[in-house]
């Protein structure tokens, strides 16, 4: 990716390098004056944002007129549940400023009004686009044939008519799209499944990548039911998910404080639903031992509770790594904001006397609201729009929390 974009560039005494410096000045002049706003504002941190309204904001800001979701809507940008595919919070705001000036162009030539968002509306906007990545593109039944063979299934269950009978046959999961309902199934039969594996001194199977919708793929393939009617799950609910982590006790183990168990929110870091599915069952076994040891019950789940875990689970990654407000400090000089930011610089306001709300939502939609009057500020002024690299975003945000001042502080007071 390039660091930079062109864009024309118009008459201003100096040379390239004042050019570039006023130009950046004058654009984080005009985010400082809404982050201004924000804190004179002050209220509490936004939340992490309702997918389900998202959905709603991103029809309503006309999104779909050049963005498609699953081949679904406008062919003008890229289909926005591929390009946002395993990005966190941080990375995602990275990304709409990279791609702002295009968007910008595009829109004004289209008559297309510049859609504005309040923090809210980001953060729900934002959550529903990393949403989008929880469900699966189909699997591959060829795929997922040579799975079911190395994972040895089926030596105990059924599928067509043929294999083992030893456990229960799996024609009744085709019905299904997700591999969810098999993995819950799996989960709850784990211990049982388990033990017989030992017994029959067969390696305890282990599923790698996305094998888990390749298997589900495969079983809709073969397996015999009548008619051929899909049944779909509820949409997952991430709070619903996060009661069920509270009622299984999951956290006794998993939360980082106790450091029992590996962290989930690592392991399910930009993890589809196929793949939390296959990590899930491949933890099991030890999870299992480990509780038999303990003399705790392992959990069973009913009617929609692993696929509400999972979505919590996948959304526990959406926030990512905290950022290096050290590494932060490097980024705000290497895009010019310290030329003018600073309290020495004067030419500017001092950020770490006026950020005193610094969610991450307010931050993201002062950035794209104001990125209209940056842009054509920075087409006059400067020759290149600065991007944001993977971790950079992160990093800014934590380094310009650590400027922010509670609320009543001045810097009299200090």
């Amino acid at each position: 990716m390039r660091k930079s974009q062109h864009v024309p560039s118009r008459s201003l005494a100096g040379p390239p390098w004042f050019r570039t410096v006023a130009g950046l000045a004058a654009a984080a002049l005009l985010l400082a004056g809404l982050l201004s706003a924000a804190a004179r504002a002050g209220g509490q941190p936004v939340p992490e944002g309702d997918p389900f309204r998202g959905r709603g904001i991103f029809g309503e800001k006309g999104c779909n007129r050049c963005h498609s979701v699953w081949g679904h809507g406008g062919t003008l940008g890229p289909d926005i549940a591929v390009a946002v595919a395993g990005k966190t919070w941080d990375e995602l705001v990275g990304d709409f400023w990279n791609h702002t000036p295009r968007m910008i162009d595009e829109g004004e030539q289209r008559g297309y009004p510049w859609p504005t968002l309040e923090p809210e509306q980001m953060a729900d906007l934002l959550s529903y686009l990393y949403y989008l990545r929880l469900f699966d593109e189909p699997g591959d039944p060829a795929r997922g044939a040579d799975a079911y063979t190395r994972l040895l299934c089926a030596d105990c269950h059924t599928l067509g008519g043929s294999g083992g009978r030893v456990s229960v046959p799996l024609d009744r999961f085709g019905a299904h799209p997700s591999p969810v309902p098999l993995a819950q199934a799996m989960w709850n039969a784990g211990p049982r499944m388990q033990q017989e594996q030992v017994r029959q001194r067969n390696p305890i199977p282990q599923f790698t990548g996305r094998e888990m919708a390749d298997l589900q793929a495969y079983i809709r393939a073969e397996g015999r039911r009548r008619g051929r009617d899909v049944e779909l799950q509820p949409l997952p609910n991430p709070d619903r998910g996060a009661e069920v982590y509270r009622n299984k006790g999951c956290g006794t183990c998993h939360d980082r404080a106790s450091r029992q168990a590996p962290d989930i929110t690592r392991s399910a870091l930009s993890k589809t639903v196929s793949e939390i599915t296959g990590l899930l069952w491949n933890h099991s076994y030890a999870m299992g031992a480990e509780m038999t040891a303990r003399g705790v019950q392992f959990p069973h789940f009913e009617g929609n509770e692993l696929s509400d875990l999972i979505a919590h689970l996948f959304f526990r990654g959406y926030r990512g790594a905290d950022g290096d407000p050290k590494r932060g400090a490097a980024v705000f000089a290497s895009k010019g904001c310290s030329a003018c930011h600073t309290r020495s610089a004067g030419s500017a306001p001092d950020l770490s006397a006026v950020l005193q709300r610094t969610d991450r939502a307010s931050l993201a939609a002062a950035m794209w609201n104001h990125a209209p009057q940056m842009h054509r500020l920075m087409a006059e002024k400067a020759p290149f729009w600065p991007k944001f690299e993977p971790g950079e975003m992160g990093n800014l945000v934590a380094y310009l929390r650590s400027l922010a001042r509670p609320s009543g502080v001045s810097k009299g007071s200090e």
